[in-house]
């Protein structure tokens, strides 16, 4: 499973919760975590003196960092530092040189915090985690920063839908829930297919309503058939984790919204997605079931990207779980 985590450190509440899961999902798995805190100088205008407010933000970044390997050491779990920036002008951000440091140490999972229940669309687009979603392939595990409880993982839920990216997200699913001893729910949520004859604008076909309600109700049978059928071959590729299949129709529901109903009927502690495209996050969460998810689910989320949709030549490649 997962060997290396990267922790990103910047002092903020978020920041410290989803460090500290971390950490502990680090020692249960035997890995071993590299803090990085990057420098940004900008964050102490009120000095009006550039090299004073870089000295300052060094000086923030080593006791911050010191304070994590300290906590790391007391876990007992193996650490690396780095302390880095942005610096200069002409290098891009944040999460670039996160990802920089990623794959200077071999991380295969990162770890970062959002704020806040409802916050995460806006933390994520235009900003550090969206960055790091869109460049790195390794899994981004996004952790509440307004949940403090202890997660232990024992339940995770996986979304799927038969893709190739949701079959990737399968499979990093059933390793860690392995791994954690933890129970594996598999879902699958069947379409509406009265909404999407209506959204597609394929309803005037029928000009007899009980022809069009016969249509629809034959291939939502067809619809639900495939469904039990992706669920079985599901069962069948897990080879590591306890596995229960739930299949849901969406009947007039968001895809997205049945999806957090299981998780919390189900108790789940981790929601696990797959996410694709070039563009990564951004193109993945827009109008798609994983924004709804995303936005409104109390429950830490594990995005999963298929490295091979990496094809753009400004995105880093970074070891898959496991390799050196």
């Amino acid at each position: 499973m997962y060997q290396r985590i990267l922790l990103p450190i910047d002092g903020s509440p978020p920041s410290e919760h989803a460090a500290a899961v971390g950490l502990a999902l680090a020692k249960r798995l035997g890995a071993s975590v590299v803090l990085v805190h990057v420098i940004e100088p900008q964050r102490y205008r009120e000095l009006r003196d550039v090299q004073e407010a870089l000295e300052r933000a060094r000086t923030v970044g080593r006791a911050l960092l010191e304070q994590w390997e300290r906590k790391a050491s007391r876990a007992q779990v193996a650490c690396a530092t780095q302390l880095t920036s942005t610096e200069p002008e002409s290098r891009p951000g944040v999460a670039e040189a996160l990802v920089d440091a990623g794959v200077a140490h071999g991380c295969d999972l990162v770890v970062m915090g959002t704020h806040g229940r409802t916050g995460l669309p806006r933390v994520l687009l235009g900003s550090v985690a969206e960055r790091m979603a869109r460049l790195a392939p390794v899994p981004l595990l996004l952790v509440r920063g307004d949940d403090t409880k202890p997660t232990l993982f024992k339940r995770i839920l996986v979304a799927i839908d038969g893709s190739s990216c949701s079959d990737l997200a399968l499979q990093h699913a059933d390793e860690l829930a392995g791994a954690l001893k933890a129970r594996l729910l598999v879902v699958y949520v069947v379409p509406d297919l009265s909404q999407l004859y209506v959204s597609a604008g394929r309803a005037w076909m029928f000009t007899d309503p009980a022809q069009l309600q016969a249509q629809l109700a034959q291939e939502q049978a067809h619809l639900r058939e495939q469904g039990e059928f992706i669920l079985r071959e599901a069962a069948q590729r897990c080879k590591h984790a306890r596995v229960h299949t739930v299949l849901r129709e969406a009947d007039r529901h968001l895809i997205g919204e049945r999806i957090r109903e299981v998780a919390e009927e189900e108790k789940a502690e981790l929601i696990v997605m797959g996410t694709h495209g070039r563009t990564g996050l951004r193109k993945f969460l827009l109008g798609s079931v994983a924004e709804d998810v995303a936005q409104q689910a109390r429950q830490p989320i594990l995005l999963v990207r298929n490295p091979a949709a990496l094809t753009h030549p400004d995105e880093t490649h970074l070891p898959p779980p496991g390799e050196r």
